[in-house]
């Protein structure tokens, strides 16, 4: 294990000496222009031998340096200073990256080339007009009446078809099951459904070859979201290019779990095309990915469709809208779920609460309109279990010009500017001295009414021109979810018992997953 540790240490530090001397006139590293804290400072190495201790624990090991940042916010730095980040945890900070100024900060190229090979010209990694043409179209897969479908339609299938049938046959066993998984396949199996028009069940499937592909793909998604998100924490080129020449190590992994995806998304991608051939013109109501075949097949040419002109760019955009949507709905929700689990099995107190609050609302095992169940300690209890353990814990952006944060943080053009919803959620400053605490009961008012706070405080969501588009559609989900469940069943973890002193492990990658998955067993309730 050192021997592999030093040898990862010698591969950073001679392709950052390499990169370095590539530079023009051998640049030095910035002029000290901020007041963020600056951590661990080395002047030549940065911040370098630190990450590489914690790169296992990133999200704690920030949240412990933006603790002690007196503006909450902190400067890192690579070799030679390269990759210059400022990271924040400060609310009108956010405010001003998300909103305030939205656009002196994009995703950057080398946001993009990290996750290039995964989500493309997607919409999660597009800037400028792109981004905003393809949010327009995607924005209508949302509307109020999208939203009712999913509801009423798309959740009731799936929890009757897959996900309850699933977690009975469990409970009968009496075994334990990873109720992270089973949450990851009824989410996978939802997005498919409303964003593509794609019906499967990947909880209960009778065929072997069926069950085989999913399992595949299940693994080429987690691979390459671990090894694009690695990258973008520290993208150099030069190595991945050598690793890439020489088809070895993550770049092959990466490779091999990209061709699985590919497969996939064009599969989606052909077998819509051949529906909307042979369906009714005046559908009444296009999923997402019929939008966006419309938008570029519109008779004038259509904006997005001048952007793809020919007929491989408008299928690889198409399977990058198809890839890029996956990835949103299939492990945020479900990971949010995960940690709610958990959470309410650690302060049974609450779990009580939600049980008692669920049991007088309609009956929502066939799915239902989650907006009209009244459950506002079940939305304040997710929104909670979100704040500890957001769904995506740390986003950033590349500053296009000079600029200061409030707060007095500097960010030179070029700078990555970072945000911790994770840290920001673990703040006394913020939240009070229970912030590591599960209190639903802080977003109630005295009456029992749920109440937001400002997305900058909470950028669960985001916020600003790039906030979530299928936030409700979330909590519809969750919401739908976690009533019929907890009116069905009772959950207990599998050991170790579980408490707040002692949180399950989180893997290392985009979203909040738990590591080991969440192992539980089933009771039916009477």
């Amino acid at each position: 294990m050192v021997t592999t540790h030093l040898a990862y240490v010698l591969l950073f530090l001679v392709t950052a000496v390499l990169l370095f001397h590539l530079r023009q006139g051998g640049r030095s590293a910035p002029a000290k222009l901020t007041t963020a804290h600056r951590p661990h400072p080395n002047p030549v190495l940065g911040n370098t031998v630190e990450f590489i201790r914690n790169r296992r624990r990133f999200f704690d090991w920030y949240t412990d340096l933006l603790r002690a940042s007196p503006s909450g916010a902190i400067e890192a730095w690579g070799p030679f200073g390269a990759g210059h980040a400022v990271t924040t945890a400060c609310p009108a900070a956010v405010e001003h990256l998300l909103r305030g100024n939205f656009g002196n900060y994009v995703r950057g190229a080398s946001f993009r080339a990290a996750m290039s090979e995964l989500i493309g010209d997607g919409l999660f990694a597009a800037d400028g007009r792109l981004w905003s043409v393809q949010r327009k179209v995607a924005s209508y897969a949302f509307s109020s009446r999208a939203l009712r479908r999913f509801s009423d339609d798309v959740l009731a299938v799936h929890l009757r078809g897959g996900l309850l049938p699933f977690l009975d046959a469990a409970a009968a066993s009496g075994e334990a099951v990873d109720l992270q998984d089973a949450l990851r396949r009824f989410a996978f199996d939802s997005i498919c459904h409303v964003a593509f028009g794609v019906e499967s069940s990947t909880l209960i499937e009778t065929a072997r070859e069926d069950s085989g592909r999913h399992e595949a793909l299940f693994a080429a998604f987690d691979a390459a979201v671990e090894i694009s998100f690695r990258r973008a924490l520290a993208p150099f080129t030069l190595v991945r290019k050598l690793t890439g020449l020489v088809n070895v190590g993550s770049s092959r992994r990466l490779r091999e779990a990209i061709g699985v995806i590919d497969d996939y998304a064009m599969s989606v991608v052909e077998s819509k095309e051949a529906a909307c051939r042979d369906r009714d013109s005046e559908d009444v109501d296009p999923d997402l990915l019929s939008r966006f075949m419309a938008a570029m097949d519109e008779e004038d040419g259509g904006e997005l469709g001048a952007m793809f002109p020919t007929p491989e760019g408008k299928r690889r955009l198409l399977r990058d809208v198809v890839v890029s949507f996956v990835l949103a709905g299939k492990d945020t929700t479900s990971s949010a779920l995960t940690w709610l689990f958990w959470l309410l099995a650690a302060n049974p107190r609450c779990e009580r609460r939600v049980r008692d609050e669920v049991s007088r609302s309609p009956d929502g095992d066939g799915g239902g309109d989650a907006k009209g169940m009244h459950t506002h300690y079940l939305h304040a209890a997710i929104t909670e279990a979100m704040r500890l353990y957001p769904p995506v814990p740390f986003n950033g952006r590349v500053a296009v010009g000079d600029d200061v944060l409030p707060g007095g943080a500097a960010v030179r053009a070029g700078w990555f500017a970072n945000y911790s919803a994770y840290a920001m959620g673990r703040m006394e400053r913020l939240w009070g001295e229970g912030c590591l605490e599960f209190s639903p009961e802080r977003w109630l008012r005295d009456g029992g009414e749920f109440v937001a706070v400002d997305a900058a405080r909470y950028p669960v969501f985001h916020a600003g021109p790039r906030a979530c588009l299928g936030k409700e559609m979330a909590y519809v989900q969750m919401k739908t979810v976690a009533a019929a469940v907890l009116r069905r069943f009772s959950v207990e973890v599998a050991a170790p018992a579980p408490a707040m002193e002692s949180p399950p492990a989180y893997e290392m990658t985009a979203t909040m997953k738990m590591k080991g998955g969440l192992w539980v067993r089933l009771r039916k309730r009477e």
